[in-house]
């Protein structure tokens, strides 16, 4: 839960330092800001980068869990089973975006939410395509969150963020 609140400040720090520039900017050219015809549109905060320590824990938790003998990613795991990792980040925002996912039970609105939710409830939404054809449901662990600690979680969580970034 750290890696969130985390996600809060950096979103604040950046809502604060664009306020900022958008006031200095105004201010040079002597002239009033245009009247805004519409509520402001927050910048998307650039997600934090995840020490290297826990990329390396978390990494230790997809092999000593076997997550490897399902999943590929790009040299360090060859699975055939699931989806392929190396995208996972893109792939998760572009996710959540779809209908596909608003229709299903999946209720992430982030990236790091959809991989937890992923990893510990992983029928709440199913990739449709896996390297054989169609994933099917229940094809992952189901008691996952039985079975890892949550500095494990957090570790997998922070190292699957790093991929497709």
């Amino acid at each position: 839960m750290m890696n969130i609140k985390l996600h809060k400040n950096v979103r604040r720090a950046l809502l604060a330092a664009s306020a900022g520039i958008v006031l200095a900017l105004t201010a040079c050219g002597g002239e009033a800001a245009p009247e805004p015809t519409q509520a402001p549109v927050a910048p998307a905060a650039e997600p934090t980068k995840v020490p290297a320590a826990i990329v390396e824990k978390g990494k230790t938790v997809f092999n000593q869990y076997g997550c490897q003998a399902c999943h590929a990613i790009q040299g360090f795991a060859n699975g055939a089973v699931g989806p392929a990792l190396d995208n996972l980040y893109t792939n998760a925002l572009k996710t959540i975006a779809s209908e596909e996912y608003k229709r299903s039970e999946g209720k992430a609105t982030t990236a790091e939410e959809y991989i937890r939710e992923a990893v510990l409830n992983p029928n709440a939404f199913v990739v449709a395509q896996c390297p054989t054809g169609p994933c099917p449901k229940g094809v992952m662990i189901q008691n996952f969150k039985d079975q890892i600690s949550e500095s494990e979680l957090e570790a997998l969580i922070g190292y699957l963020m790093t991929l497709g970034r």
